[in-house]
């Protein structure tokens, strides 16, 4: 599956948010978005960890 980042343009966040500067960045697993952060360094991060597979041993165990 493809991650992708993209840095939020001004139309999808608060004008309040806009006007004080703040930046965010989105991060996609395909179409579905899985993560918001304040720091492209945060995104690019939990990027990495989503490309390793180290969270799939996260998953909860199926329900018996």
């Amino acid at each position: 599956m493809v991650i992708t980042i993209k840095e939020r343009d001004e139309h999808h966040m608060s004008h309040d948010s806009s006007s004080a500067g703040v930046r965010m960045w989105d991060v996609y697993q395909g179409d579905v978005l899985v993560g918001v952060y304040h720091s492209e360094a945060d995104a690019l991060k939990y990027k990495a960890l989503l490309e390793s597979g180290r969270l799939d041993s996260l998953k909860a165990p199926p329900k018996s």
